[in-house]
This record gives C-alpha cells, sequence and structure tokens, in this order.
C-alpha cells in the first residue's frame, strides 16, 4: 500500500495505460491479417492481468 494520493494516483494512470496496452496487442492480429503466436498472446494477456493486480496492491484497504 502507498500512503500518498499523488503517487497513488499516478501510479494507477500508469498501470491503467500499461494495461489497455497489454489487453489491446493480446486482442490484435499480427502484421498482414496473420495470425499472433498463442504465446505471445498468452504473455499479453498475462501482463495485464499483472497489471490489474498491481493497482490493487497499491490501493488501501478500509
Amino acid at each position: 500500500m502507498i500512503e500518498s494520493t499523488p503517487l497513488r494516483l499516478t501510479l494507477l494512470v500508469v498501470l491503467v495505460a500499461a494495461g489497455v496496452w497489454f489487453v489491446w496487442c493480446g486482442l490484435r492480429s499480427g502484421s498482414g491479417g496473420t495470425t499472433r503466436p498463442a504465446a505471445d498472446r498468452i504473455s499479453d494477456l498475462a501482463h495485464a492481468i499483472m497489471a490489474v493486480a498491481m493497482i490493487v496492491m497499491i490501493w488501501p484497504m478500509a
């Protein structure tokens, strides 16, 4: 948990942006309409899940 509100909000914005980026990368097709390898897609989606987990960890619990 991070006590500083400005730092917490900055991290929130950065992690949401990273999560959205990795979801977009995980869902897009390859160049020229080809499909991307499953390992790449799984890696991108795992990074998105990790970004969500980090957001949960920085936010204070009641």
